[in-house]
């Protein structure tokens, strides 16, 4: 009992300055604490018994945050692939448990978001740890971009109801054991934490981890890496598309080549891993015409090999962009299925630019 109110008073400390603020490597969030949370949709939870569980009087059919009832919403979202995602299960399978019991039953709900994965990968996961609260699915990472692509998973928002709509009251990113999640909802049920404190800062961290090339050094990258596409050398000619940096291989001294490479960056959807770096070449018909690695890691932050790069420009090529869909049984490279969903998401996204191109 001791350690429990010791762990309380330490977070309604924490909690009434500002939490968000208190936090070592920030995750970047495009939402502040003590706003009205955007009302999310899903397409459909992962199995009929998650609606019931979540509280709602069906078993199917898309959800949206506002239709969930309760006061407290615990929101998770988790990769099935993220390490620190398959420890944090045990614990959040406590929370949903004890959100069953006595005084929570009915007032706190948890709801686990499957970020870049398809529903037959989230029942995989949850036989495999016996993952037993509501689950839905975020195959293309649309509700995590909304968040702003936070940085990392297990990423966890504490969604306190205010006058009808939930209100973001607190988020934590990396692993929280049972006894401190219900520590934090407590609190926050309790009405001892002050929303209208926000974390306030001069400059928001940046959305991807820099790359460290300067511009001469990424367009030397973008010009060897279509010259090896192209089989032959080509120049480059830089050209900035809805804010994005896109090279266009020209002949030296000559007319302008169908072909295109962008230099992608993705922050990871896993707490101890880094971020994807890479170069994407394609054609107007949005066919990827190759890939290469800048840094792009597997298990353990061991950087691709060249075999795992190979592979993944075998794997890419001749596909078309609009539409890619990632299958990690046969489009992931060893031990990196994370990155290599990333990778495919990213080229899915790069087909928006292929109507804004110049033309030659």
């Amino acid at each position: 009992m001791r350690r429990w109110v010791s762990l309380t008073a330490v977070l309604v400390a924490c909690l009434a300055g500002g939490p968000a603020a208190a936090m070592v490597g920030e995750p970047h969030l495009e939402h502040e604490i003590g706003e009205p949370f955007p009302d999310l949709t899903f397409p459909g939870l992962l199995e009929p018994g998650d609606y019931r569980a979540l509280g709602l009087d069906r078993d199917s059919g898309p959800v949206r945050l506002s239709e969930i009832p309760g006061d407290l919403l615990i929101l998770e979202f988790f990769n099935r692939y993220c390490i620190t995602c398959q420890r944090q299960v045990p614990y959040l399978a406590e929370v949903f448990r004890r959100g069953q019991q006595g005084d929570l039953a009915g007032r706190l709900k948890v709801l686990a978001v499957g970020v870049g994965n398809r529903p037959v990968d989230l029942r995989r996961f949850r036989r495999e740890t016996g993952a037993v609260y509501p689950m839905t699915p975020d195959p293309l990472f649309e509700r995590w971009m909304e968040l702003g692509d936070p940085g990392g998973t297990p990423f966890t928002l504490f969604l306190l109801r205010r006058e009808g709509r939930w209100i973001l009251a607190d988020f934590h990113l990396g692993l929280q054991g049972d006894t401190e999640i219900l520590a934090r909802a407590r609190v926050m049920l309790e009405g001892r934490v002050d929303l209208a404190r926000r974390a306030v800062t001069s400059t928001r961290p940046e959305h991807h981890p820099p790359l460290g090339l300067t511009p001469e050094e990424r367009a030397a990258r973008a010009r060897s890496f279509l010259s090896r596409v192209a089989g032959r050398s080509v120049d480059v000619e830089r050209l900035v598309v809805e804010g994005v940096e896109v090279y266009r291989a020209r002949e030296p001294g000559g007319p302008a080549l169908d072909l295109y490479a962008r230099i992608s960056s993705r922050d990871p959807v896993c707490d101890v891993c880094h971020a994807v770096h890479f170069l994407l070449a394609f054609d107007r018909r949005g066919r990827v015409r190759g890939f290469e690695p800048i840094h792009v890691t597997k298990f353990g932050n061991e950087p691709w090999s060249r075999e795992d790069a190979e592979r993944m420009d075998r794997i890419l090529a001749g596909r078309p962009m609009e539409g890619l869909r990632f299958d990690p049984e046969t489009d992931a490279v060893t031990s990196a299925t994370m990155s290599s969903a990333l990778i495919f998401d990213e080229a899915r996204r790069t087909a928006a630019l292929l109507a804004k191109l110049p033309g030659s």
